[in-house]
């Protein structure tokens, strides 16, 4: 018997089951339960509801077994999965239907895997186990008078293998399991719901879906079998009912979720290896990232609420012009000016300290992806001038920001080099110009430091490499991105195949050696992008070659120190926000010697 929801019209014209529920239930999210033995009152919360009589039940033909009515109830749940194969199927059982129900439950996860299984279980008035109930049925507890019945009824329930283990299926149906009992049952008493539950709590495996007890208090009277006479029966049984499918539909929302993610890991295995094999300088666009930005006008700092910091261009080539912003020194005043030129001769050229010294400057190198108005970029830059009062310069390499033609690492080297020549010149190695270089930008700094040590004329004063790393390729392998790929026997050798094709080393380790000034590495233990071991193992570096340097009485400015930001947040891009980094930063622009430092 199909029930539909109350709210609904039947349409006689329906003389099958099949008929009833092609016509009635109209889409695949739609529930249904499937009732054994017990009243319709479900169908009052909005539910289909299809009952039957198992074999020797009412016009049921047949001699009921338990085996008997399992089938019974397989081949129903069979015929409404062809009907309905995506309909979330709930079953529920009253009394004996709940051992039905379980043993159901049990043979369907076992035996018909290619149907969708249920996705839920409720049981009214379940009890423990056949034994147990049994002996609290109201003839048996008379009938106990007699020493011998109990005896007599277990072997009988043992010749008809009349047998349901309620209690050890709840424990372990991996599904949802809702069960309902009146605390004045008098045929199955409340104390089996009671047992049930302390052997669920010993026995459930804390990882399979919930079991929830629904107590109907005595005062409500429903008794054995008019639970659904509880004024209070809709709004629970429904709430209940709803987070059988609520359970069900995170879970599978959480498989797909998993699925949709292996997915796309394999197909990256894939595909990824096949790029990097056809198309090798696909590696320029993961290691410069360019085409990421953040979409500022650049022309306009002040629109990003910079104060004093004026925008200009720097042509390093035909086809390669270069945007930079200089952020003025404090103990600049600020003047009218007609043109880059006036600017320069006004702001930088003749400007000096309180003690009459050129006022030293900060070229600021960033790293990948975006451009000079990144946030930790423009605030790092404001601080560096704000309170060490020196003159910053950050600028765009090319293919960054509003930057023309596209980025190697030939151009960035070229790029930083011209404006360094650019600072140089105003004062012909008069004024100390440092470098500060951020993750890719540390390469491209201690590269530049590496060529002008080479320079006897273009003097450095120092660098400052923040999150740095050995080499582009070693930076690649230990990036976080790159750990679910990392262990397939593809990954090493064709990457660094590209790499080399795309003409990209940054080998900071290998330029390190040939730096002729101070060096200060800024590195935090929790950078998840370039990882701390990279600045250790270059710190490490730079003792072996000073003291290298020693031996030979080479390179007699060279001295390297690490300052560590050790589980404060900070990660790739937040050391800026560091209460200590500028004061620390000093024991490098005050010339102090490191060289005892490690």
């Amino acid at each position: 018997m199909h029930i539909i929801p109350s709210h609904m019209k039947r349409d006689i014209n329906t003389p099958t089951l099949e008929d009833s529920l092609k016509m009635y239930i109209e889409h695949s999210n739609i529930p249904l339960i499937i009732y054994l033995h017990g009243q319709d009152g479900t169908s009052d919360f909005g539910n289909h509801v299809v009952t039957l009589d198992y074999r020797g039940y009412g016009d049921s033909s047949g001699t009921p077994t338990v085996r008997g009515v399992v089938e019974d109830v397989v081949n129903l749940f069979k015929l409404i999965r062809n009907i309905l194969p995506d309909n979330p199927i709930t079953i529920w059982g009253h009394s004996m239907g709940t051992g039905v129900a379980l043993l159901t439950i049990d043979y369907l996860l076992k035996n018909l895997k290619d149907y969708k299984q249920p996705s839920g279980l409720v049981l009214e008035a379940p009890f423990y186990d056949t034994i147990e109930g049994v002996k609290s049925y109201p003839l048996s507890r008379i009938l106990k008078l007699n020493p011998f019945f109990m005896d007599a009824a277990m072997d009988a329930l043992k010749n008809v293998s009349l047998d349901f283990p309620n209690h050890k299926l709840i424990s372990t149906l991996p599904l949802p399991i809702v069960m309902l009992h009146a605390e004045d049952d008098l045929i199955i008493p409340y104390y089996h719901a009671t047992l049930i539950e302390d052997y669920v709590k010993m026995h459930r495996n804390s990882s399979l879906p919930p079991v929830k007890l629904i107590t109907i208090p005595k005062l409500a009277r429903c008794g054995h079998n008019h639970i659904y006479s509880y004024p209070k029966f809709k709004q629970v049984v429904s709430t209940r009912y709803r987070d059988i499918h609520l359970y069900r539909y995170k879970h599978t929302i959480v498989l797909l979720i998993l699925g949709s993610l292996v997915g796309i890991y394999l197909l990256i295995s894939i595909l990824f290896p096949l790029l990097l094999i056809i198309y090798p300088r696909i590696m320029n666009r993961i290691v410069f990232a360019n085409f990421l930005t953040t979409f500022n006008n650049l022309r306009r700092p002040e629109n990003l609420g910079l104060e004093r910091v004026y925008n200009f261009y720097l042509d390093v080539e035909p086809g390669v012009r270069l945007g930079i912003w200089h952020f003025r020194s404090p103990l600049v005043q600020d003047q009218d000016f007609i043109d880059d030129d006036d600017y320069f001769s006004k702001h930088f050229l003749s400007q000096t300290d309180e003690n009459g010294q050129l006022i030293p400057v900060i070229l600021y190198m960033h790293g990948n992806a975006f451009d000079r108005a990144q946030s930790s970029r423009r605030e790092l830059c404001s601080r560096l001038r704000d309170e060490l009062k020196y003159h910053v310069f950050a600028f765009d390499y090319r293919g960054y920001g509003d930057s023309t033609s596209y980025p190697s690492e030939r151009g960035l080297l070229k790029d930083s080099r011209t404006i360094y020549d650019f600072l140089y010149q105003f004062h012909n190695g008069r004024q100390r110009i440092y470098l500060h270089g951020h993750s890719l930008g540390s390469a491209v700094a201690c590269q530049l430091a590496a060529r002008l040590s080479d320079d006897e004329s273009a003097s450095l004063a120092g660098i400052v490499m923040e999150a740095p790393f050995i080499n582009i390729h070693d930076a690649l392998q230990t990036h976080w991105a790159a750990l679910p790929f990392r262990w397939q026997p593809w990954f090493y050798y064709l990457t660094n195949r590209a790499l080399k094709r795309s003409a990209l080393k940054f080998d900071t380790k290998f330029h390190l050696s040939s730096v002729n000034c101070p060096v200060i590495i800024l590195h935090a233990d929790d950078d998840w992008i370039v990882p701390y071991r990279h600045g250790v193992h270059l710190v490490q570096t730079g003792i072996a070659i000073r003291q290298e340097n020693r031996k030979n009485s080479k390179l007699p400015k060279f001295k390297i120190d690490m300052i560590s930001f050790h589980k404060q947040g900070y990660g790739h891009r937040l050391i800026y926000t560091a209460p200590n980094l500028i004061q620390s930063l000093k024991r490098l622009t005050y010339d102090e010697d490191l060289s005892e430092e490690t």
